[in-house]
């Protein structure tokens, strides 16, 4: 039996990685390349990131790179594999290899530049040498990253766990409070959770303001995906109202542009208008507005406006009908020996 489910985990590992893309291959077969060299001597601490060896005059910057795929736990390179199938599997086909690949990379330099920055600013603050020549590596900060495209495209999807009504929406905050206790605990050190908040922060501001999305739209900005939406409900609105103002303060020192919203007016013809940086509710206003001045120009236009009735009483054309022949109305008024008829031009008199 045991023999049995063996081949069955096997037989279903090798239609993933057959099904998977080149991308998703190449990612594979690299992290276990990697892993494997890092037992030969000195390999592990040239290829892993090393915060003081960036900067010149070591300069290592392949390491930015390296750094991501390489482990040095055989459990850590295997959950590396599973997630990157399942990444292939659910992200890939939505934007494609090249999006994938370029997403995968974002997050492989992020994470190292901002982990390998705040090993400096520790080291500037404290002068401790082993913030300067700490080493570390692997995906951690990647796969953060991949949760949070995870809540973008399947919000709403429980994990099995019904009876908790765990959703994947929930998943990245769950991995940031799960390390943070772990590394408050000392089971794990405390560069992991550097690396999930620099993952977690990256696939998120990459996904809400810069993502191609398609006709000159970037970015989701759906409040289903805004930055509160990582905080319980109950911490939403100042955790909202702090990250508008952060948002805002560096639109203004023009360091961020404001996004371009894409609305449909609902119109027969589909058309589309984009606005640069207007809420949903202020476009919802100005549309009820252009909506009621032109009920009301439709208004004035048929109080103006007399229409021709095509059918008169008992299916005779009406007076305003072309074909009709118009009658005039005659009045006789009793002056003695005249009898003017009304409508006639000129008042002309009719002699007896």
């Amino acid at each position: 039996m045991a023999a049995f489910d063996l081949d069955r985990v096997k037989a279903q590992i090798n239609k993933a990685l057959g099904d998977a893309s080149v991308v998703v291959k190449f990612s594979c077969a690299t992290v276990c390349l990697l892993y494997c060299l890092s037992f030969l001597p000195n390999v592990y601490s040239v290829l892993a990131v090393t915060p003081g060896f960036i900067i010149p005059p070591h300069f290592r910057i392949w390491t930015l790179i390296t750094g991501g795929f390489i482990e040095y736990r055989i459990w850590n390179m295997f959950i590396d594999i599973a997630v990157l199938v399942l990444c292939g599997q659910l992200l890939e086909p939505l934007w494609g290899a090249l999006e994938f690949l370029k997403f995968f990379l974002i997050l492989d330099i992020g994470t190292s530049l901002i982990t390998s920055a705040v090993c400096v600013i520790a080291y500037v603050a404290t002068f401790d040498t082993h913030m300067w020549f700490l080493q570390f590596s692997g995906m951690t900060g990647i796969l953060s990253g991949m949760v949070v495209a995870f809540k973008q495209i399947k919000p709403e999807q429980e994990l099995g766990l019904s009876s908790i009504g765990l959703r994947v929406k929930h998943v990245p905050s769950l991995v940031v409070i799960v390390y943070s206790f772990l590394c408050i605990l000392g089971f794990l050190p405390v560069i992991l959770l550097i690396m999930v908040l620099s993952g977690t922060i990256i696939g998120w501001v990459y996904l809400r303001f810069y993502q191609p999305r398609g006709k000159g739209v970037k970015g989701d900005l759906s409040e289903s995906f805004s930055f509160a939406s990582f905080f319980p409900e109950a911490a939403q609105p100042p955790v909202r109202t702090i990250s508008t103002i952060v948002f805002n303060t560096l639109i203004g020192l023009k360091v961020c542009h404001k996004p371009i919203r894409t609305y449909d007016v609902g119109a027969p013809s589909a058309i589309t208008i984009s606005l640069p940086g207007m809420d949903p509710a202020d476009a919802e206003r100005r549309r009820q507005k252009a909506l009621k001045a032109l009920n009301e120009r439709l208004q004035k236009l048929e109080q103006t406006s007399s229409w021709p009735s095509l059918d008169g009483p008992e299916g005779k054309d009406s007076p305003q009908s072309p074909g009709a022949v118009e009658e005039v109305p005659e009045i006789v008024v009793d002056q003695g020996t005249s009898k003017r008829t009304e409508g006639v031009p000129n008042s002309s008199s009719v002699p007896t």
